[in-house]
């Protein structure tokens, strides 16, 4: 069969993204002489503040610490229950700038709400940081201001890494502006992986599947040989799936290059369940749940329920989710490998989202703000964003390994010193570049799942690429798609249902579903895509 390629991990990692509001007076900041004359004291200070940058913390014309005090305000989203005001890596960054912020911390939950009400009011901040904002559609309406230049010339650290990783696409909107700073992750895989029991095979001496032939042979011996080895041969589920993370997920494996729903097959950007590929790939799922490889609720069971019932007992072979701790809990999860892709052509992602910190019209000094904010775009920056503040919040061991420090007063647990401590966390992207340690080097000490899961995380980006270039849609575009979708998508997943567990003849079934996508405005949604794809490739 055509299809054979491998399933995606999702790099899933809880972001912030924090609101700085109110932009305050003060002296412009000093140029030229002013810098040489302070290099050495600045580096110095420099070090301190956990950034990379030479000669006097000069980032363009703008020079730390600033002659003259700065305040801006700021609504920042919050990392759970803890505060950007008290947080001890957004106060180092701080440290010897001269600048000040005064924070509005707002909980995640009321986020949307505050901003809504700000903005709509006219009384929205200087900067926005942390907290999710669209800042392409504000950048639009005026109210944040274009950042291309200002990166360029006050940002020598994002601007170097923009360069290097063909980063500026990913976050210019389409007019041509660029309205936040990103956050910069290492390369990683968009969706949820497929993680299969590695103790079941080697119970029954099966090998890891390398084709979508011989995982059907695997989940096959799972149900038929008694995998678990308890005696009973009927409790085994082959594959579970649940109504969001379907059958669908397993198309990652595809020898097309895909996301899911956008595919590069012959040479352009299809609709995939719009194609005789994906009609290939229905079968194939219908087999399985029709031979009782598939959890026979698949379909109806939610979410929530993927972890009770991992977690009740030996019973899942295989399944999806953005770590196998997440379902079957932390005693068992290296029991499963994600699977090893085939033909080493995963789809990745390319770790670039923009909008994490955008800045307003009615900030008066906004190349201050951008020198700031570059220091998070180093590896020693990320690591402040990331992991806090080394001797407080992590140090590093004899095996050159880092681990959370519990006995600083920051929490006496990890997910508290990273909450009231480290920038990133509560679900809002921030400004940083991900930091390598994070993934490279840290110490099973810290958490010895986490560790596991970036070991499996790191075997599926070796073996991926990002599959196309940034597409761009103008609004219209964005507009009709959104339309389209609502109606052609919830169709798509109910056919699949359907053919799947048997309610539906596939065969017969197929040229209707064809004509019902068409009806929804299929070849119109092709048409956007072709257009895009082709703009983008330069065609």
């Amino acid at each position: 069969m055509k299809l054979k390629k491998v399933i995606a991990l999702t790099l899933a990692a809880a972001m912030s993204l924090t609101l700085l509001a109110g932009c305050g007076g003060g002296d412009k900041p000093s140029t030229g002489s002013e810098q040489n004359n302070s290099s050495n004291k600045e580096e110095s200070k420099q070090e301190d503040a956990g950034t990379d940058q030479n000669e006097g913390d000069v980032s363009g014309s703008v020079t730390f610490p600033l002659a003259e005090p700065v305040t801006f305000t700021a609504v920042a989203g919050m990392n759970g229950d803890y505060t950007m005001t008290d947080n001890i890596a957004m106060q180092k960054s701080l440290e010897n700038t001269n600048i000040q912020i005064d924070f509005t911390n707002v909980l995640h939950s009321e986020l949307a709400e505050k901003l809504s009400t700000m903005i709509n009011g006219n009384n929205y901040p200087d900067i926005f940081i942390k907290n999710n904002l669209d800042a392409d559609k504000y950048g639009k309406q005026g109210i944040v201001i274009p950042l291309e230049d200002l990166i360029r010339t006050y940002a020598p650290n994002l601007t170097a890494l923009l360069d290097e990783r063909d980063g500026w696409q990913y976050i210019t909107a389409s007019d041509g502006h660029i309205y936040g700073l990103p956050q910069v992750d290492l390369p990683g895989v968009s969706r949820p992986a497929y993680w299969i029991n590695k103790k079941w095979m080697d119970n029954l001496g099966l090998k890891e599947p390398t084709s979508f032939d011989e995982l059907y042979e695997v989940l096959k011996a799972f149900k038929e040989q008694d995998a678990n080895g308890n005696g009973d041969p009927d409790d085994e589920i082959p594959l579970f799936c649940n109504s969001w993370l379907n059958p669908f997920f397993l198309l990652q494996y595809a020898d097309f290059p895909n996301t899911g729903k956008d595919g590069i097959i012959d040479g352009e950007l299809r609709y995939v369940p719009a194609t005789e590929e994906y009609k290939e790939f229905l079968a194939y799922a219908t087999k399985l749940y029709q031979e009782g490889l598939m959890y026979k609720n698949s379909f109806t069971t939610s979410h929530d329920e993927q972890a009770p019932i991992g977690q009740s007992g030996d019973v899942l072979g295989s399944f999806f989710d953005a770590g196998a701790f997440l379902t079957v809990g932390r005693d068992h999860d290296e029991d499963y490998i994600a699977l090893t892709p085939w033909d080493d052509c995963l789809d990745l992602s390319p770790g670039i989202s923009g909008g994490t910190l955008a800045i307003s019209d009615k900030c008066e000094r906004p190349e201050v703000v951008v020198a700031w904010a570059d220091q998070f775009y180093t590896e020693e920056g990320g690591k402040l964003a990331w992991m806090g503040v080394e001797g407080e919040t992590y140090q590093y061991n004899d095996q050159g390994e880092w681990e959370w420090l519990l006995d600083k007063g920051h929490g006496e647990d990890i997910t508290t010193v990273r909450a009231s401590s480290a920038i990133q966390g509560g679900g809002q992207a921030h400004p940083s570049v991900q930091p390598r340690a994070w993934m490279e080097s840290m110490s099973a000490n810290v958490d010895p799942d986490e560790v596991y899961l970036n070991q499996q995380r790191l075997k599926l980006i070796e073996h991926g690429q990002v599959p196309w270039p940034k597409l761009t849609y103008t609004d219209d575009q964005q507009k009709e798609m959104s339309t389209i979708g609502a109606d052609i998508n919830p169709y798509v997943d109910e056919y699949m249902a359907f053919v799947v567990t048997g309610e539906l003849n596939l065969e017969d079934s197929w040229e209707e579903y064809i004509g019902k996508l068409k009806e929804m405005g299929l070849e119109r949604l092709e048409a956007i895509y072709k257009e895009a794809y082709d703009a983008a490739m330069g065609r």
